[in-house]
């Protein structure tokens, strides 16, 4: 398939992107697995209401980024934002409002205003229709069901990319003259995740090969309050957002630990509830499902059960009443900082190659607010699409006599796995083995023995994965699968490693405080020569 704007995921930041290219009149195709986490996205945190100003945002994400934001992207993420409320609010989204006209917005923890404008609990869900059916409207191609699986490259160019269609196994193929990665994430590598099961990394591991640079791929961030028990929502997460209304922690002896590690109790940052949960739990104080309670009872009825309902609705369905006791809760991977490292045009340091969402990184530093990450997949997704589309315009395509012979040799590469058909069939094994050295060294807490630990492990499983045999569609899409969880768990162990200090959410024992005077920098991440090169930069 030809098009001028190709974009790789089809999540919010992938849809705003598209709708944003095709608004300048490029042929825009979408590809991807399915929609990621985007339904779960409950707001976007904007500074819209009068005594909130766009400085004052900027300072809340310097600040909670622990002052290595990308400046640059960090200011554009607290100006633009505002434009993209304006935007859904055109497509016909209406935010919910307060009695005198103003946004009814939540104040997530980091944040010194409310600034979390929602439509009830269903903002995302709702965004996706709305800007698809506008992306419609304009002719976008949708291709559902494809994983995209490498990057095709002429010279410093990307020129395009092949993957699988997941209905049949069938091998596709896409020369495009922009490229647009938007397949963030990657918290499905921990045994424990907010995220979809298959989102694991395939974004970062697919740009890692074409040799473009990542950065900040050491802080993930895990959403503290998210559900152990019942197992059917294991993973869900509990908005912290009902904190500032006066949600509490307490540990299996029914105390309210956070005033132990600090007196603002639960009013601090994501990092340190999920750090302090971690410690309480390791030290014994949990519950029996390895968890704390997060206790809302206290709260109004129409606080817990409209306001949060994304989140109150599947726990009863589940067999846990917020309104009537507590929840069993522990941190779970959530959002990556990490990414491509882009410009603020959303450029990465490949010629063609423009991110967005969670596949970039750099705007959010080491800790994120909660809330911004649903107001960045719009900000950036936009960028990443315009530019991209005045890119590809002004660009003369790459002659299908070039491309040719890249797809044929992807195509060759794909057809020596189909025939892979001798080996074993570890694939379960190995996939949890991947899972449980991400989640014991590399997890809140790290530290130097335990992140040797995990480069060791994911070495070692990777050096198995050419023993598998390839029998169908199914395992050739499973051996992508662990191929890219093993190369981005490898980058965040490897940049975790290097990074000596603590900061924001990557905390390490042995290198307990932050030490501003070494690490006022960003690491950045290259594959050269096949291996993987790290280099740390002053923040810009």
């Amino acid at each position: 398939m030809h098009t001028d704007v190709l974009i790789i995921g089809s999540g919010l930041a992938g849809l705003r992107a598209a709708e944003a290219a095709a608004r300048e009149g490029a042929r825009v195709t979408v590809v991807g697995k399915g929609t990621g986490a985007s339904p779960g996205v409950m707001g976007f945190n904007v500074a819209m209401n009068p005594e909130d100003h766009t400085e004052i945002y900027y300072e809340d994400l310097l600040r909670n980024g622990s002052f290595i934001n990308n400046k640059k992207l960090a200011k554009i993420l607290a100006e633009d934002s505002v434009k993209e409320v304006a935007n859904l609010e055109g497509l016909g989204l209406e935010f919910d409002r307060k009695a005198d006209g103003s946004y009814d917005a939540f104040q997530p923890l980091g944040s010194t205003h409310p600034r979390l404008v929602h439509y009830k609990a269903l903002t995302g869900i709702k965004s996706l229709s709305l800007i698809g059916e506008d992306c419609r409207k304009m002719g976008v191609v949708f291709e559902k069901r494809i994983m995209i699986t490498q990057l095709l490259r002429h010279d410093n160019r990307i020129v395009g990319a092949v993957g699988i269609n997941l209905r049949d196994g069938a091998f596709v193929s896409y020369h495009a003259n922009a490229v647009v990665l938007t397949a963030g994430g990657c918290g499905a590598i921990y045994p424990t995740t907010t995220y979809p099961k298959d989102i694991v990394g395939d974004g970062y591991a697919m740009v890692y090969r074409a040799g473009a640079e990542l950065v900040d791929m050491e802080f993930l961030q895990f959403d503290p309050c998210c559900f152990v028990y019942p197992e059917s929502i294991k993973g869900s997460p509990i908005a912290t957002t009902m904190m500032k209304e006066g949600a509490v922690l307490r540990n299996v002896h029914g105390e309210r630990f956070m005033f132990k590690y600090g007196e603002k109790g639960e009013n601090v940052q994501k990092d340190e509830l999920a750090r302090a949960m971690a410690i309480e739990i390791a030290e014994g104080r949990g519950t029996e499902h390895k968890g704390v309670y997060f206790d809302a009872t206290m709260l109004p009825r129409d606080m817990v059960v409209v306001n949060h309902s994304i989140f109150y609705d599947p726990a009863l369905k589940a067999g846990v009443d917020l309104m009537k006791e507590p929840a069993e809760v522990a941190p779970a991977a959530h959002t990556l900082m990490g990414g491509v490292k882009i410009d603020e045009s959303c450029k990465s340091s490949l010629d063609m190659l423009f991110a967005a969402g969670e596949a970039a990184g750099g705007i959010h530093g080491a800790n994120r607010i909660g809330g911004s990450a649903g107001a960045e997949i719009l900000t950036f997704g936009a960028r990443a699409g315009k530019y991209a589309a005045l890119s590809a315009l002004a660009k003369t395509p790459l002659p299908e006599k070039t491309v040719e012979p890249l797809i044929e040799k992807e195509r060759k590469a794909d057809s020596a796995r189909r025939e892979r058909n001798q080996g074993t069939s570890d694939f379960a094994e190995i996939h949890n083995k991947i899972q449980a050295a991400m989640g014991e060294n590399v997890g809140i807490i790290k530290n130097n023995e335990g992140l040797n630990k995990a480069c060791e492990a994911l070495e070692s499983l990777e050096s198995r994965l050419g023993s598998l045999a390839v029998k169908n569609a199914e395992q050739l899409i499973d051996l992508h699968k662990l191929e890219n969880m093993i190369t981005t768990g490898k980058m965040l162990a490897r940049a975790s490693l290097a990074r000596t200090e603590s900061r924001g959410v990557h905390y390490r024992s042995d290198f307990p405080a932050r030490q501003d005077k070494e690490w006022l920098k960003n690491i950045v991440i290259k594959r050269v020569d096949g291996e993987m090169k790290m280099e740390a930069l002053d923040c810009k």
